[in-house]
């Protein structure tokens, strides 16, 4: 925290410097200055002053009101324990269960209002409205000691399920060791594409924007993917974390520029240069390699709570494409006699379940390869199926199965689709004689694969491959009868919810691979909203039965005339 802390002694007061300029629906800019959000976390900070070692909840969306927040503990030496983005109530109860107090902006007291009658917050526990016009008559003060002491407490993203606990000295290592592979002033403008509830923005990218001296840029709320070049042209931002579906605006957006003769930077992002671009994990080679030919070098990592965040990333001065980078300088990174990632150094957070490995060790889940350049190549994340392998003949079957038994009229199905997914249940249509099969596939490639597999084998009459991403199911064809979840773990939760409101009662999600994700779990298996239970035909295989009504229902439009129908049932092996 230590170069976090230097700069917020330094420009606390200062009242023309930006920390956080948020657009408005109506593209209005708003702009906080270090002055307008360290005295309101110092107003804050003095209602709150529950005093250490008590931990405080924070319950806030991506807003102005959560940075204060989190100032206002750091002032006080207190244990934030955010709720993350998409969380259950399930999971918000166990993040909040030893709190003394929650605070909340606006979209998280509509969270909790949600949540009534669900025992979400310890018994008697205040809800503390975070108040951006409440601002202190004195300036902001950080203690003058560099004690350690756990900072944050973050769901555990490897080993045993569980929670984490962030120490301050970590966190100082992790942004010492990021700082010094990055450009100096790279975070001076730091977009926020995904929620600041997130791990890369607790431990990283809000961080290194304050250590920067920098301003967080908080796009309009529920801006789609699609219309994220038109905002960071306006925005102009020296940093951007990359998402699939923000690479696939990106890559559309830098195409039709170029097809206009304008130059790329300045039409993507109001500047002369390309930002600096990183990700993830998650997003897929395919998809870096289309931004590198265009032009905009994406640098991908790789981390994990457990280990405050990064283990490896790619910089500017050190990229291999393929690869997740080096591991930082503080982290030391082996590969055990079972190809698995291994990991320690002072990063390490404190593992809260006693159950978690005590050899000194972080154990990964990930297996992994480092190269002689130390360059470490992820061999296989951690789930049970992999995009683009083969579906097993019984996941195979039983996809055939659920649509010839459903007669399902519109069937979904998200990322996984070229692997042999969308064949089967457009083979269950087309035995049918009836149904509509809508893939959606982030990669181009694969969703051009998946069309031309399709059209050989006959089935194109009865499936539509859409090349679009996470943020494009929220138009999918309504009412859903089936829906498939066939990604990523991590990635099963954010797509449900964005398919939450085509659905109707009755509708079946089938989710492959979801078992190591708690989150997801959580969601379909509270009870409320849906009856879920594991199938044993694969690992991680969850089938569940929506319950409840949309919030907003829709109303079914026309759908496409399928193709003739074929009265001899064909088999799952299609």
């Amino acid at each position: 925290m230590r170069a976090v802390e230097t700069v917020l002694r330094e420009h606390a007061e200062d009242g023309d410097r930006p920390l956080v300029e948020a657009t408005a629906e109506d593209g209005t800019a708003v702009v906080h200055s270090y002055r307008d959000i360290t005295r309101a976390a110092r107003a804050l900070g003095d209602r709150l002053d529950l005093g250490p070692p008590h931990r405080v909840g924070i319950l806030c969306g991506d807003t102005a009101e959560a940075v204060v927040a989190e100032l206002a503990l750091l002032a006080l030496r207190l244990t934030g324990c955010p709720v993350p983005p998409g969380a259950s109530a399930r999971t918000a109860a166990a993040l909040l269960a030893d709190v003394s107090a929650v605070l909340v902006d606006t979209p998280g007291r509509a969270l909790l209002a949600g949540w009534a009658g669900r025992d979400v917050l310890p018994e008697g526990c205040p809800v503390v409205p975070v108040d951006l016009g409440d601002s202190a008559p004195g300036p902001y003060r950080l203690p003058e000691d560099d004690r350690d002491w756990i900072c944050k407490i973050l769901p555990a993203s490897a080993g045993p399920a569980g929670r984490v606990g962030i120490r301050a000295h970590g966190v100082a290592a992790h942004l010492d060791s990021l700082r010094a592979e990055l450009p100096q002033g790279a975070f001076a403008r730091c977009a926020v594409t995904v929620p600041l509830g997130a791990l890369a923005h607790q431990v990283a990218a809000t961080p290194l924007a304050i250590a920067d001296g920098g301003c967080l840029l908080l796009p309009p709320r529920d801006i789609p993917a699609t219309a994220l070049p038109d905002w960071t042209a306006r925005a102009r931002p020296t940093a951007l974390a990359v998402t699939p579906p923000a690479a696939t605006a990106l890559i559309g957006a830098a195409r039709i520029a170029r097809r206009e003769g304008r130059p790329v930077p300045a039409a993507l992002f109001g500047t002369p240069g390309v930002p600096l671009l990183w990700c993830g994990t998650e997003v897929p080679h395919p998809l870096l390699r289309e931004c590198e030919g265009l032009g905009l070098p994406v640098y991908a990592g790789y981390g994990l709570a457990g280990n405050t965040g990064a283990v490896s990333w790619n910089t500017p001065a050190a990229r291999r494409s393929g690869t997740v980078g080096r591991p930082l300088s503080h982290v030391h990174a082996e590969i055990g006699p079972d190809g698995e990632l291994l990991v320690k150094g002072a990063g390490l957070a404190v593992s809260l379940n006693p159950d978690a490995p005590a050899d000194g060790w972080l154990h990964t889940g990930v297996r992994a390869a480092i190269d002689a350049d130390g360059f470490v190549h992820l061999v296989r994340p951690d789930r049970a199926r992999h995009a683009g392998e083969p579906l097993t003949p019984e996941i195979g079957r039983l996809l055939y199965s659920l649509v010839r038994s459903l007669r399902a009229d519109c069937v979904v199905a998200f990322d996984g689709t070229a692997d042999g997914s969308l064949d089967q249940l457009a083979a269950g249509a087309r035995a049918n004689g009836a149904g509509h099969i809508v893939g959606h596939v982030p990669d181009a490639h694969r969703a051009a694969d998946t069309r031309a597999r399709l059209t050989a084998a006959g089935l194109a009459p009865w499936a539509e491959v859409r090349h679009a991403g996470l943020h494009d199911l929220g138009r999918a064809p309504v009412p859903v009868d089936l829906a498939l979840l066939d990604c990523r773990p991590d990635l099963t939760l954010p797509a449900l919810t964005a398919l939450e409101e085509r659905m109707r009662p009755g509708t079946i999600v089938l989710a492959l691979g979801s078992a190591s994700t708690g989150p997801y779990l959580d969601r379909v298996r509270d009870g409320a909203d849906y009856l879920s239970m594991p199938l044993p035909v694969a690992p991680g295989v969850e089938v569940s039965i929506r319950l409840t009504p949309a919030a907003a229902p829709h109303r079914p439009g026309p759908r496409p005339v399928p193709g003739p129908a074929t009265p001899t049932p064909q088999s799952s092996g299609e």
